[in-house]
């Protein structure tokens, strides 16, 4: 399964704190989105945008694990929602269909300018990854982590439920909320 990435998780010390390792990773781009800067955060969201000329560049992340994209959806929180979209290899010119996670449409009042990827790397990258690390503890903790994570099959319903809601909700691209929140808890 792949991924496209705009944001924290185009980072290779943010993806190694979340799923242990780097997948195969190649620039590309989204036509029609937006990226911006969240009001209140260090990571960015995306939209739609009908703007002449509107696009994302980021990368996608190559042969990820269900268990890999789980740890994903529940970093994201609910502020995000993940779609399928067409993105486009800088260096081959190849587009392929895969997934990105969008900023709520509800939430738009909160964006504002560009989101600045060097300046998230010079001033804040490193917080961010004993954030992630925590983060990611808290989760295998919840977890009972013995090296992989339960799918929703193993859990049943109502566990999942219950593992999504002790992780203070699931779901996209950068430490959201939900995520700074989990990682925060004694």
């Amino acid at each position: 399964m792949s991924c496209f990435v705009y944001g924290t998780l185009m980072y290779p010390e943010v993806l190694t704190a979340l799923i242990q390792r780097v997948p195969r990773m190649e620039p590309a781009v989204i036509h029609g989105f937006q990226r911006y800067r969240i009001r209140g955060q260090v990571f960015p969201g995306t939209i739609r945008s009908t703007a002449p000329g509107a696009q994302v560049q980021g990368l996608v992340l190559f042969d990820l694990q269900p268990n890999e994209l789980e740890v994903l959806d529940e970093f994201e929180g609910e502020e995000y929602f993940k779609e399928g979209v067409e993105a486009r290899l800088l260096q081959s010119g190849t587009a392929l269909h895969t997934t990105v996670y969008l900023w709520q449409d509800r939430l738009r009042p909160l964006l504002f300018g560009e989101w600045d990827p060097q300046e998230f790397r010079e001033e804040r990258l490193g917080s961010y990854v004993k954030m992630c690390r925590g983060f990611a503890a808290d989760i295998h903790a919840q977890r009972g982590w013995k090296g992989e994570f339960p799918t929703s099959s193993e859990e049943g319903a109502d566990g999942h439920e219950q593992a999504a809601a002790a992780a203070g909700g699931a779901a996209a691209d950068g430490c959201s909320p939900a995520a700074q929140n989990n990682a925060q808890q004694p």
